[in-house]
C-alpha cells in the first residue's frame, strides 16, 4: 500500500513540474498538455512494472513448485 501511495504522489508531482513548465514557457495550453502528457506516460510505465513483477513472481512460483515437486 505504501509503494502504491509513493508512485501515485511521485506521478502528481512530475505532472505538476511539467504543467509548471509547460505554463511558464507557452501558457495554459502547453501546461495543460506537458501534464497530461506526462500523467499517460507516467501510469503506463507504472502499469508496465506491475504487471512485470506479476509475471516474475509467478514464475519464480511455479519455478518453486516444480522444486517441491521434485523432492
Amino acid at each position: 500500500m505504501n509503494r502504491l501511495i509513493a508512485e501515485s504522489l511521485a506521478c502528481i508531482i512530475i505532472a505538476t513540474l511539467f504543467f509548471m513548465c509547460g505554463y511558464l514557457f507557452g501558457g495554459v495550453r502547453l501546461g495543460v498538455f506537458s501534464a497530461t502528457l506526462s500523467l499517460s506516460s507516467s501510469l503506463g510505465y507504472c502499469h508496465g512494472m506491475r504487471d512485470g513483477e506479476k509475471n516474475e513472481r509467478e514464475k519464480q512460483r511455479i519455478k518453486w513448485k516444480s522444486v517441491r515437486e521434485r523432492l
